[in-house]
């Protein structure tokens, strides 16, 4: 099949174009130039959906708008129409040599209200173009899928990405499953499989018919066997085939997480910084009420006894000495009237005379002491004063504390600046942490753990199954096979039953046809596309492995692994030892080996397949893939072709431009014709240009990015 041309209507960006391929066997290479946001992937995109539908539309079809951004509330009709032709067919052993070409036109209505939009049910019509016209086909949809089948359209449809996901999946067995179902549709094993279920249950067939039919007990009896076994058998098969492909996910995923959980521990653990942290905050709470207590202290210490007598020592000194010599001279305390009042209350003088106020000796020793008692009042005052002064300040007089209050004050100041710095050190400790913290993804190795232990322990259930079916599935085996022997020896003692044992015979024949016909292409085909593969690749990328590459080869297993050596036939892992350049050129190595091996005449349709490439990759990659595909479409960006014109000139036989006329002014030098927003053609190659295309080669300063309109 090669692609003749296609048409768009009112496709995203796409609301009027046509382009024609290029189908020369030798310049059989078609460029589209165009620039980012100028719908190279949109136009990818439409080509899948006019042959493949819905499905063929990225992410959810369901939300992927088709009509123009810009489109009015209504209905919008989108068209996409393909014309393609198909390879000369075999019959009879001899080549068709008329080639047979079709239109195929997909067409759906989107409604489109204030709301959003709703698309309604996509339609599609295949026509035979004759030179009488076109004449429609029933079963266009079975017809097209037959041409390509949608197992085939990563291979055929792809972008210098997506051809990554051969070898850059996160899963190995998403990985082996998309390389297995591309080598199986395009070298049809899938068909000699779909031939071994039938031949099988033709047999199963034949086997009923024994168990219906009159011949022995015994025959019959082994015939049941033999269905009952089969019918374990369709179970036991699957249920192993499941737990193999579930043990192999969740090794995958175990070993997924425990990367996971290394990655994050080289970055650091999230759980264990918390609790650091955690820790430094409660220290530095610890020193700042110390701190705060250690101040207090010192206020306390400015209005401590300590400083008041260190600061009035001299003077006390001074005090006392003039307190003592008071008391020395019996004036402190001062006892003289509260003696004389006694003495009168008790009515006996201190000299032990009577103090009777009706003697008359008595009265007139009564009548002193009371001018004596008038005599003291007098001076009371002072010598109360002094007498507080001496007994209240005897803490003031006793020596002075062994440490003084300026040890004392240097002693705090010491703790207290010692519990500041440690305030500045957490205080440093805690930013560290916290930096830390925000350079850690925010993942929770805990539960990373958990999970992987679910997953190790999931991985062993899946084990178990698998064995436990495998077990059984050979002892299953086992007895079918002496079921089988012993059916046919019965059935070829009976005449009434050789016929059936005939056919059971012709049957089982055609079953190892089949098997060893699907072993050869398993191992046979396999190789030729592995052995293709690797010289593709090793003549694009430029590894002379005599001259000490460090890629030697690639290969693909009989796991439908794809990989890659190094010296010493070391394994490199291609999504993680080799760069961009080298990983896309060894996907399109697999995808143009593979077409290449299977003699299907497709296109290889690719948008932006340089990306990451310079200089001789760039160039090796046009000239093999242009080589090796019996059509090449590139969409390649100006920047893309630079480096390759010499190859484009060789092998391109149309080139085709593409423009956003919504780049003017800031990338187009020309302002358009239009104020529509669509994708406009010119006829320009690869190295020219008009005023559609032309285009400032610089970026003018303080200029915003454009927004995409598709």
């Amino acid at each position: 099949m090669k692609l003749l041309r296609a048409k768009f209507e009112n496709f995203r960006l796409l609301r009027d174009l046509e382009i024609e391929f290029s189908t020369d066997p030798v310049r059989n290479l078609t460029v589209i130039r165009a620039e980012n946001e100028t719908g190279k992937t949109t136009m990818l995109t439409a080509l899948q959906w006019a042959l493949y539908g819905d499905e063929a539309l990225p992410g959810d079809p369901k939300t992927y708008r088709l009509h123009p951004i810009d489109s009015g509330v209504g209905t919008v009709r989108t068209v996409v129409e393909v014309d393609f032709e198909t390879v000369p067919a075999l019959r009879s052993s001899r080549v068709v040599s008329t080639l047979k070409r079709y239109r195929v036109v997909r067409t759906v209505t989107e409604t489109v209200n204030a709301s959003g939009w709703r698309r309604g049910e996509p339609t599609l019509r295949l026509y035979d173009l004759t030179a009488k016209g076109s004449d429609p086909q029933e079963y266009g949809e079975n017809r097209v899928r037959t041409e390509l089948p949608p197992e085939l359209r990563e291979v055929f449809f792809t972008d210098g990405d997506r051809a990554l996901s051969f070898i850059d999946a996160d899963s190995v067995t998403v990985k082996r499953q998309r390389v297995e179902n591309a080598i199986k549709a395009l070298l049809g094993l899938s068909i000699v499989e779909s031939a071994q279920r039938h031949v099988k249950q033709a047999a199963a067939d034949v086997n009923k018919r024994v168990r219906e039919s009159d011949a022995s007990g015994r025959a019959r009896e082994a015939s049941a066997r033999i269905e009952a076994l089969d019918a374990e058998l369709a179970t036991l098969e699957p249920k192993q085939a499941e737990a193999i492909a579930n043990r192999a996910r969740s090794e995958e995923q175990y070993e997924r997480l425990g990367k996971q959980i290394e990655q994050a521990l080289a970055q650091g653990d999230r759980s264990e910084l918390a609790t650091q942290l955690k820790r430094v905050k409660d220290n530095r709470k610890r020193s700042d009420a110390l701190e705060l207590a250690l101040a207090r202290e010192q206020g306390e210490l400015l209005k401590s006894k300590v400083l008041a007598k260190q600061l009035l020592a001299d003077a006390v000194a001074v005090a006392t000495g003039k307190l003592e010599a008071l008391k020395a001279r019996g004036r402190i305390p001062n006892q003289t009237i509260p003696v004389l009042n006694e003495c009168l209350t008790q009515g006996v003088c201190i000299c032990n005379e009577t103090l009777d106020e009706t003697d008359p000796d008595g009265s007139r020793r009564r009548q002193h002491i009371n001018e004596m008692i008038e005599a003291s009042r007098a001076a009371d005052a002072i010598q109360k004063t002094i007498t507080e002064l001496y007994y209240g300040a005897r803490d003031l007089m006793q020596p002075g504390e062994a440490q003084s209050w300026r040890d004392l004050y240097a002693d705090l100041m010491d703790r207290r600046n010692k519990v500041a710095q440690t305030i500045k050190d957490l205080a440093a400790e805690e930013a560290q942490i916290e930096a830390k913290i925000a350079l850690v993804p925010d993942i929770d190795i805990q539960h990373l753990r958990e999970q992987k232990k679910i997953a190790r322990k999931h991985a062993d259930d899946y084990g178990d199954a698998a064995s436990r079916a495998a077990f059984r599935i050979e002892a299953a085996r086992s007895e079918r096979a002496a079921a089988v022997k012993e059916r046919d020896d019965y059935l070829k003692e009976e005449t009434k039953g050789q016929r059936l044992a005939a056919e059971l015979v012709a049957g089982q024949d055609v079953l190892r046809v089949f098997e060893r016909a699907l072993d050869r292409l398993k191992s046979d085909e396999l190789g030729r596309v592995s052995a293709l593969m690797n010289e593709i690749f090793l003549e694009m990328i430029g590894a002379d492995t005599e001259q000490g590459a460090i890629i030697r080869r690639a290969e693909i297993s009989q796991d439908f692994d794809i990989l890659v050596y190094g010296p010493d036939e070391r394994l490199l892992s291609p999504d993680r030892d080799l760069n961009g350049a080298s990983r896309r050129a060894l996907t399109l190595a697999f995808i143009l080996a593979l077409t290449k091996v299977s003699g299907v005449e497709a296109p290889n349709i690719i948008d932006t397949p340089l990306g990451m490439m310079s200089g001789y990759v760039k160039s090796s990659v046009v000239r093999v893939a242009a080589r090796y595909s019996s059509q090449l479409i590139l969409f390649l960006t100006r920047s893309e072709i630079a480096g390759t014109e010499a190859l484009l000139a060789e092998y391109a036989d149309k080139v085709i431009t593409l423009t956003n006329p919504a780049h003017y002014p800031r990338m187009l030098l020309h302002a358009p014709t239009s104020d529509v927003i669509q994708v406009v053609r010119c006829d320009c190659s690869y190295d020219e240009s008009c005023t559609v295309c032309a285009r400032k080669m610089e970026v003018e300063p303080g200029a915003a990015p454009l927004e995409e309109a598709a």
